[in-house]
């Protein structure tokens, strides 16, 4: 008899309006240009950017509370706040004064370029002459996160004497296209909107199992954190946990309501 288990598992996640041009801004980050849905523009010298866009290029977890007009993103080391019309920005647990303070423009949410990717730990440079501004920011360990949660998954099991999950690289496709599509299609659920379950997109997937299990997460902006949560829910932990389970592939997917999403894809295949 094929076994099934899953668990799901997030972390919840009229204005003052200033005129003024867009200003035909190039941005660079690490040499590749980055497109915005609304252009840059200046306003008090400082260049302003959509949030989410420049967030999610440093490599960040974005969310917006609209009901007291609030910005944060987070990274494993790093938290950044602002407010809307607020002249200073909060990076962990320090106070920043901004030149210029986030806005809503074209119902946009802009925050300060250089303030943000400064506080991010990268160097930003501005070329008035082409009206171009060049991020360097460090190099992403985004790639790595997978993998990461491999790790901390087998450090878990080894705690509790069960034997170490081998990664498989259909698990992860499966993983990290369910999270994709939970950003497209808005929604946070093991079953997508077609109806489809976890099991049933495993086996369209050419995926032949006896066991097999999904955790998926959403708004945690670190493998640790991720991991963290999963552990500290019985119905996750019990996947995590599960001598059957033989191999693990893990998907991940930055975007959409909750900022980043996870998937654990656990099988013992035949």
């Amino acid at each position: 008899m094929m076994k099934k288990a899953f668990a799901v598992i997030f972390t919840v996640i009229c204005f003052t309006v200033t005129a003024f041009a867009d200003d035909n801004i190039s941005v660079y980050m690490n040499g590749e240009k980055l497109s915005f849905e609304q252009p840059p523009v200046i306003q008090n010298d400082s260049t302003l950017v959509p949030f989410r866009t420049i967030f999610e290029q440093l490599d960040m977890t974005v969310q917006w509370f609209g009901e007291d007009r609030r910005v944060t993103a987070q990274r494993q080391d790093i938290a950044i706040t602002l407010f809307i019309d607020s002249p200073v920005m909060y990076v962990n647990d320090k106070t920043v004064e901004l030149n210029t303070p986030a806005i809503i423009y074209n119902n946009f949410t802009m925050v300060p370029l250089r303030a943000v990717a400064e506080a991010a730990s990268a160097e930003v440079d501005w070329d008035g002459e082409s009206r171009t501004v060049t991020i360097t920011s460090p190099e992403s360990e985004f790639e790595d996160w997978a993998q990461r949660v491999l790790e901390l998954t087998n450090a878990e099991r080894e705690k509790n004497g069960i034997d170490p999950l081998e990664w498989d690289d259909s698990l992860a496709e499966l993983g990290e296209a369910h999270c994709k599509d939970m950003i497209d299609r808005n929604f946070f659920a093991h079953d997508n909107p077609d109806g489809e379950t976890p099991f049933d997109r495993m086996k369209k997937a050419g995926i032949s199992y006896r066991a097999a299990g999904e955790n998926i997460a959403a708004g945690h902006y670190s493998p640790e954190a991720a991991v963290e949560a999963w552990m500290n829910s019985p119905g996750h932990r019990q996947n995590i946990l599960n001598s059957e389970f033989k191999v693990l592939g893990v998907g991940v997917a930055k975007g959409g309501e909750y900022g980043i999403y996870w998937a654990q894809e656990f099988a013992r295949l035949n």
